[in-house]
């Protein structure tokens, strides 16, 4: 559910500092005589010095190759609206392939990179309750509305053979559940039901599908992160401890990229438990001030991740990331400042 979050950066705490203490100054002056001004003179008195915020520090280009699709938010702020665009990792080949009036959201590649689904949530809503299913040719012709009807579904993602896509759905008021559908829009099926004892807007709904290389979906519910078999057997936990807002599984499924609430940093831990966490990134206000809701995506190969706001809560979008899955070489794609929902094209 899109619902604008706002966060002010360290470094624009930082500028309004020095007012603040020249207020003080001149009261104190104004109360205490000439000695008090000149005992609190400027010449006297040394300035803050903040960090500037990650998110305004110029960063390299990445050396990463490859070609991102990602939701480029439009007129930022609540009323404005996000498309579908692809750009390459350093900056080049800029395109848009979905413009509408509306929220086009939450691009996955087909697994031989030839389309791309997404959900779209019409003009007059910023609700993804009321977001559909559609499905484009990776030039973004041919785009064809997926779920039939009046039906919904978000944030769909493809499996790894291309034959199905999985999505939630909202199937009671407030809660959300799983579903899958062939690529051709046939075959609707059920897979979880909604987790008993949450609400929206507390990252405890069921979102984020996603599957793993053995044919099963991962999904986040209640802060943490499961597992399932396509038929709704098996619903098994994989995470536990801190509250996870956002996850992505490495392409190997060995991996997962994860944005812990508590302490607010995305970092890679092992799918299955145990390791030590190596964190990406810390906090991830600094870096996703405005939205501060972080969504990662794994390069092919899995040595990379591309991390952008997640539009889950967001209306503004963030620079493009790009860093190592050891923590290492923090880039930025240049020219992107308003990113959502990363994803990578698999060739």
């Amino acid at each position: 559910m899109k619902t604008p979050w706002g966060s002010r950066s360290p470094a624009s705490v930082a500028l309004l500092l020095p007012l603040l203490v020249a207020i003080a100054v001149l009261a104190l002056a104004s109360c205490g005589g000439a000695s008090t001004a000149a005992s609190t003179s400027p010449s006297a008195m040394t300035s803050p010095s903040a960090e500037p915020s990650p998110s305004a520090t110029p960063l390299p280009t990445p050396t990463v190759a490859g070609t991102i699709a990602f939701e480029r938010v439009v007129r930022p702020g609540e009323g404005g609206n996000g498309d579908i665009y692809v750009v390459n990792a350093d900056g080049t080949g800029l395109k848009a392939l979905a413009e509408a009036p509306g929220w086009e959201d939450h691009p996955s590649w087909s697994p031989d990179g030839s389309r791309i689904v997404y959900d779209v949530i019409a003009e007059g809503s910023d609700d993804i309750e009321d977001a559909t299913v559609w499905v484009m040719n990776a030039d973004g012709s041919g785009k064809v509305k997926l779920t039939k009807g009046s039906g919904r579904g978000a944030w769909p993602t493809w499996s790894p053979d291309g034959k199905q896509i999985a999505f939630i759905r909202l199937l009671l008021p407030e809660r959300f559940a799983t579903f899958v559908i062939n690529a051709d829009g046939s075959g609707l099926k059920r897979v979880t039901r909604p987790a008993a004892g949450t609400s929206p807007g507390t990252q405890a709904d069921e979102n984020s599908p996603t599957w793993a290389p053995n044919g099963k979906i991962l999904l986040l519910r209640l802060g943490q992160v499961f597992a399932v078999n396509p038929d709704g057997s098996g619903l098994v936990q994989l995470t536990k401890g801190e509250n996870i807002i956002w996850f992505a599984l490495s392409p190997d499924g060995k991996r997962i990229a994860v944005h812990y609430n508590n302490s607010d940093r995305v970092a890679v831990v092992p799918a299955h438990g145990g390791g030590t966490p190596v964190t990406l990134l810390d906090p991830v206000s600094d870096f996703i001030p405005n939205d501060p809701k972080a969504a990662p995506a794994w390069t092919l190969d899995g040595h990379a991740l591309a991390v952008a706001s997640s539009d889950y809560l967001g209306f503004y979008g963030s620079r493009l990331y790009i860093v190592n899955a050891d923590g290492s070489g923090l880039s930025a794609v240049p020219g992107i400042d308003n990113a959502e929902d990363p994803a990578w094209r698999p060739r």
